[in-house]
């Protein structure tokens, strides 16, 4: 029999938040969007890699590491590093 298992994602909130995005080669602007507990989706004209890991600094709110989880067409995916 296959059983499928569904993993439920935590509670996303829409938000318009600056920031950057910072790493050995990269200092990037970014917009912080779709933020949960577990990571966010950025905007940025810069591109990212999946599997990069950067210092995600979202500007009156703090830093936390991330790694670069997904990328196309000027957005990214982000889970936070704990």
């Amino acid at each position: 029999m296959n059983v499928k298992t569904f993993i439920r994602r935590a509670d996303r909130h829409s938000v318009d938040l600056r920031g950057f995005a910072l790493g050995p080669a990269r200092d990037s602007d970014v917009r912080v969007a779709d933020l949960s507990y577990g990571g966010c989706q950025i905007h940025s004209e810069d591109a990212f890699s999946a599997g990069e890991v950067v210092e995600l600094r979202i500007i009156k709110r703090g830093a936390a590491a991330a790694e670069i989880r997904w990328s196309t067409e000027g957005r990214a995916g982000v889970r936070f590093i704990n």
